[in-house]
């Protein structure tokens, strides 16, 4: 498996080019090797245009914080974080 800056740099490249499904695979898998990987959040958050993009997002947030998520008290800081950028980005739509 690549590393997972280099394949936090190959979601970039496809944000870049509006290649969004392919983006959300690749941080799909950023995402879980490294649930708490902010960069491939903000990537992530990046990509959703829509209500109901970020409504999924939240779902997807959930799933993967419940389902692989082991140290919950340090990580509990970090998905409020990322929720608050979600909320950040759906306010501003």
């Amino acid at each position: 498996m690549a590393k997972l800056w280099e394949l936090l740099d190959q979601a970039y490249d496809y944000i870049g080019e509006n290649r969004h499904t392919d983006a959300q695979d690749i941080l799909d898998q950023v995402l879980s090797a490294d649930p708490q990987n902010m960069d491939a959040w903000d990537a992530y958050i990046h990509i959703c245009n829509t209500q109901y993009d970020l409504e999924g997002l939240r779902t997807h947030i959930s799933n993967i914080w419940n389902s692989e998520v082991r140290d919950r008290d340090y990580l509990l800081a970090t998905k409020r974080f990322v929720l608050q950028r979600l909320e950040e980005k759906m306010n501003s739509l």
